[in-house]
């Protein structure tokens, strides 16, 4: 009875580990969900798969799928934003880091407090922490 009250008590552990880990990443890994929940948090937001994905090719980014962006207001009138890239598959998005991360700073938003770039699977994401948060 110890034995199965212990192991148990392990499996809650690891399931709540594991729900924590997944509610604190970036945005949605699906371009149409990830509109769909700015739009749901009054950003203005959309997809592009043509002119943002063309300007980085140009940059020398490559793999491209598609690029998400959001814009909104924040609680003390700040500019909230977001720019989500999703590539082929995580390798693209490998190669692409740094160059990305680069463009991210030097583009940040007049304003923005705190800035975040990071890479989670097969995207790239940078903004505002609300926006990250308003895109999952």
């Amino acid at each position: 009875m110890k034995k199965t009250i212990k192991l148990l008590a392990l499996t809650l552990v690891l399931v709540m580990t594991v729900v924590m880990l997944a509610s604190c990443g970036g945005p949605n890994a699906d371009p149409d969900k990830a509109v769909d929940a700015l739009e749901e948090n009054d950003y203005l937001a959309g997809e592009d798969k043509l002119i943002i994905p063309t300007a980085l090719k140009a940059l020398g980014v490559k793999g491209i799928k598609s690029v998400v962006t959001g814009l909104g207001e924040g609680e003390d009138d700040s500019i909230e934003a977001i720019t989500i890239i999703y590539f082929d598959d995580k390798d693209a998005a490998n190669d692409a880091w740094e160059k990305v991360e680069d463009y991210a700073n030097k583009n940040k938003e007049d304003g923005a407090k705190d800035w975040v770039v990071k890479k989670s699977g097969a995207m790239i994401y940078y903004g505002t922490p609300a926006a990250v948060k308003a895109a999952k």
